[in-house]
């Protein structure tokens, strides 16, 4: 199976989705084509970049990920193709793929010169269509990476962190994507928050926002006693998030994206 996602700041109330399915599938024409959104902010590279480092794990190997969030299109920035973790990624050299770089060492990156993988005319204004995907279809139709242009060493990186500790009994992290629900998801792995408790010997936490403190972390969204109240559970990520039940949790608390979060123990 030949597998290529999606992720970009495009929307879909035009048509720029629909060509570049287009030119992939003029490249590709057997390949699988999954969205996994269209909805990142405009030009947020950092939401992209989270977006597509949770994303793409659950994709068979051999999978190309095209992530088009391209604020600096038309100018000097590079296009890549990449390989890594036996997956391909396709786009701007801009911070999209921060955290692929962060967490995969194998990660191998060419700067996309062939126009033997590109449209035959390109556009200062939209490369998701002329160069990203055609390259992406060609990945999963077998072409060499080696093929695609020059290897690139340096790489844009973008401050995409992970939550950290930040002082005994206490880690830092922030809001990083806010879904359909309202439901306000964080970088505070549930892997840390229990191991930071159990070393510590800490019987108790809070998990602090500026709109408020949260004294227990629930098993699910129904299991909040007040359905006003801002609760805080294990999202599908295996990350704190924030919610409110049967509510829009970031409209009635005011949570946004890059809001500072910390677990206090004690």
């Amino acid at each position: 199976m030949s597998v290529v996602t999606l992720i970009t700041d495009f929307g879909l109330g035009d048509n720029y989705v629909g060509v570049m399915k287009g030119m992939i599938l003029k490249a590709a024409p057997s390949a699988t084509i999954v969205d996994i959104t269209h909805g990142i902010r405009p030009q947020d590279t950092r939401q992209a970049a989270y977006t597509l480092a949770a994303s793409y794990p659950y994709f068979p190997e051999g999978s190309a990920h095209l992530c088009v969030v391209d604020p600096g299109v038309g100018s000097g920035r590079a296009p890549l193709a990449a390989r890594a973790a036996g997956h391909f990624f396709v786009g701007p050299d801009n911070g999209v793929f921060t955290r692929i770089i962060q967490n995969e060492p194998s990660f191998h990156a060419r700067r996309i010169e062939n126009r033997e993988f590109m449209a035959g005319k390109i556009s200062s204004t939209f490369h998701g269509r002329d160069i990203f995907g055609p390259a992406a279809g060609k990945l999963v139709m077998g072409a060499a990476l080696e093929e695609f242009g020059p290897g690139m060493e340096k790489l844009v990186t973008i401050d995409a962190p992970d939550a950290k500790m930040a002082g005994p009994g206490v880690i830092r992290g922030a809001i990083v994507h806010i879904d359909h629900y309202g439901n306000a998801v964080t970088n505070i792995a549930m892997d840390l928050v229990q191991k930071t408790k159990q070393d510590g010997g800490y019987e108790k936490l809070e998990v602090v926002h500026h709109a408020g403190r949260v004294g227990a972390i629930l098993a699910s969204y129904s299991h909040a006693p007040d359905p006003a109240s801002l609760g805080v559970t294990v999202g599908s990520w295996d990350t704190l998030e924030f919610f409110v039940k049967s509510g829009h949790a970031a409209n009635t608390h005011g949570l946004c994206v890059n809001d500072d979060v910390e677990v206090h123990f004690h």
